[in-house]
């Protein structure tokens, strides 16, 4: 008997479908499926492109899928949305065998195999998410660029902007990151700033956490004090999930999101910041991965956990 199963892992930059029919896998990527980056039009036009790619590279039709799970953007924090995304599914699926939650839900359930734990997600965005052992969840942080996102791609992109303006204006002492960012983006006039900045998106400002990289390496003081500072507000969400919700014994944490690119040190020094019980541990697999882990989950349990 064939089995096939959908998981569409929308984050703030780029939508990744991975397709599963008998165990063999088919991925695709879309740009961005974040309703408040792009157009309904858009966004169902991403969609169902990526759907039916998909489908057409394995052979099979949308009808032959048996379940899907789409992770979504600030799915459950925008209620204006939430009709037109359930609406679009169902018309380019032609079925109601899905379930929409917010990518917090699928970097959990990939990095911990949908076992008790908390994933923190730091990308463009950021967000903790936390199930125990008695399958109570929790959402900590992921309030948006305007009210949170701490620790975040964008978070970090901001910082060294501003870093870079005291600089200029003899505020701080010179640091390699002033020359970084200078080179990084090709200005010759520090006030080109002003205009780069207000025209960047999102994920342009996230992806200066290079630089952030690139000055740790180079033991930049602001960018080591910012490293700090990161690492204080990820075991902040970390700490609160642990205090709200009921785990028993060691408590696993894993992680998703470019932020982490930053690798060991900044995972030495959430864990300085973190409760005792915190057991870090590498994620199981990528967030695409925990759609279609969830996908199943759904379609066999009618549960996550």
């Amino acid at each position: 008997m064939r089995e096939v199963f959908l998981g569409i892992d929308g984050g703030g930059t780029k939508t990744a479908f991975v397709l599963e029919v008998n165990k063999k896998l088919y991925e695709h990527k879309e740009k961005t499926i974040h309703l408040k980056q792009i157009s309904r039009e858009e966004f169902f036009k991403r969609l169902k492109n990526g759907i039916e790619i998909l489908v057409k590279k394995a052979g099979i039709e949308i009808s032959d899928i048996d379940f899907t799970f789409l992770a979504m953007p600030g799915f459950g924090q925008f209620k204006e949305d939430e009709s037109f995304i359930l609406e679009s599914l169902e018309k380019i699926l032609g079925s109601k065998n899905f379930k929409v939650g917010n990518d917090c839900l699928n970097g959990w359930a990939g990095s911990l195999n949908a076992n008790a734990g908390i994933n923190l997600v730091l990308g463009t965005g950021s967000i903790g998410f936390g199930v125990d052992n008695n399958g109570n969840s929790m959402m900590c942080g992921g309030w948006g660029p305007l009210l949170g996102d701490e620790a975040s791609g964008y978070y970090i992109g901001l910082k060294i902007l501003n870093i870079f303006t005291k600089i200029s204006d003899g505020r701080y002492e010179k640091s390699p990151i002033y020359d970084l960012l200078k080179k990084e983006l090709e200005i010759s006039d520090d006030f080109e700033i002003i205009t780069l900045a207000n025209n960047m998106q999102r994920d342009e400002l996230a992806s200066l956490s290079k630089i952030f990289s690139k000055a740790i390496d180079e033991n930049d003081t602001y960018a080591l004090n910012l490293l700090d500072d990161v690492a204080k507000e990820a075991s902040l969400v970390i700490n609160t999930l642990i205090k709200k919700l009921d785990f028993k014994g060691a408590v696993k944490v894993s992680y998703s999101g470019g932020v982490f690119n930053l690798g060991q040190r900044l995972l030495d020094k959430i864990e300085q910041y973190a409760d005792d019980r915190v057991e870090i541990v590498e994620p199981f697999a990528n967030p695409s991965i925990g759609s279609l882990i969830l996908a199943k989950k759904f379609y066999e349990k009618g549960e996550m956990i």
